[in-house]
């Protein structure tokens, strides 16, 4: 009877891993094929110099010891923004914060969003995964003509593929992604799609330029594809409006003082300021606050905006903890308030 009981739980725990196994390997995205560089050594993709995002084991001792400093308040079901204009022309900037790290960029007739997401789950499933706190802050039917699109790596939270198919069905932009990330979009349908690795560049249209560059971060959206893309910032730079700097997801490292060295000053720059706690797990592939106003400083950032804060609780800082932190580091700093804003769901700014 015991050998019985025993030979059934050894079944189902094998059943459960092979169950698991299969969703995974279902979720995974595409590999990346190419040579070797210095920054990835021809299976993965790798930030050199810096550490090594934390493990399975490191997760799960995350996830039994959370703590989190302040609480997130149940879902609020906050009204969307007024929508944006069809255009902007002239040499300013309007900046409108959806949330998360989705950005809605207009200058020079241009209308670039970044990493958009408008699902209510960054997960795989609509049962489970970490749920959205508020709205986007501008309706998805109320988007300008969508010209550019910048996915800045293949994290659910980043890459949400139902939101990014829409747009490119509905809008058929110019779409820039990171090394590996091609193959997984046009499996769904998106066309006029560029990938980039670091440093190099792209032409938008004759008076703006792109510019992709370092990030400090991972990859991956199951269990067979982690650090199998790259991961990266991308810096616009217009004739007319400026140089403009979105940074995606990444950890503070030696590449943002880089990055001001070769493009600085920069007329607006999109810095991550969330999940950011607790610091030892964190801290490899997410900023502070503290980190970035610092990155504020070393990229010469003449106007800057946060962005992935205050959406979905990934992280045990609290829903309104990353912009306290922020006003104290700028305090700290004695830098303006108004230099690094952080927007509220659907805010506009003009730079």
């Amino acid at each position: 009877m015991f050998l019985t009981i025993l030979y059934i739980l050894v079944g189902l725990f094998l059943l459960i891993i092979l169950i698991a196994a299969g969703v995974g390997y279902t979720i995974s995205a595409p590999r990346y094929t190419g040579p070797v560089s210095d920054h990835f050594d021809g299976q993965r993709f790798f930030t050199p110099g810096a550490p090594s995002p934390k493990g399975f084991k490191d997760v799960i001792d995350w996830q039994m010891h959370r703590e989190r400093t302040q609480p997130w308040t149940p879902y609020h079901n906050d009204p969307p923004a007024p929508a944006p204009p069809a255009r902007v022309n002239g040499n300013s900037v309007r900046v409108t914060f959806i949330n998360h790290a989705t950005v809605l960029l207009q200058f020079d007739g241009l209308n670039v969003l970044t990493d958009p997401i408008f699902a209510q789950r960054v997960s795989p499933f609509q049962f489970a995964g970490p749920k959205r706190d508020c709205p986007p802050g501008i309706r998805f039917a109320d988007l300008p003509p969508i010209d550019v699109l910048l996915l800045s790596h293949n994290h659910w939270d980043h890459l949400e593929i139902d939101t990014v198919t829409k747009i490119c069905t509905q809008h058929q932009p110019q779409v820039f992604c990171t090394l590996g990330v091609k193959a997984f979009l046009e499996q769904h349908g998106c066309r006029n799609v560029t990938e980039m690795d670091w440093q190099q560049t792209a032409t938008i249209n004759p008076t703006i330029t792109l510019h992709c560059v370092p990030a400090q971060h991972f990859s991956g959206r199951g269990i067979f594809d982690r650090n199998a893309t790259l991961w990266a910032g991308y810096v616009i730079d217009s004739q007319k409006a400026g140089k403009l700097y979105f940074a995606g997801d990444s950890g503070y490292g030696p590449h943002f003082r880089a990055i001001g060295e070769q493009f600085g000053p920069l007329k607006l720059a999109l810095i991550p300021i969330g999940a950011y706690k607790p610091n030892w797990f964190m801290s490899p592939v997410h900023c502070s606050p503290e980190e970035a106003v610092q990155i504020h400083q070393e990229i010469q950032s003449q106007q800057s905006v946060a962005i992935h804060f205050g959406t979905f609780p990934l992280a045990d800082d609290g829903e309104t903890e990353p912009v306290q932190d922020l006003q104290l580091a700028l305090n700290a700093q004695n830098i303006p308030a108004g230099q690094f804003r952080a927007l509220k769901n659907g805010g506009s700014l003009v730079v």
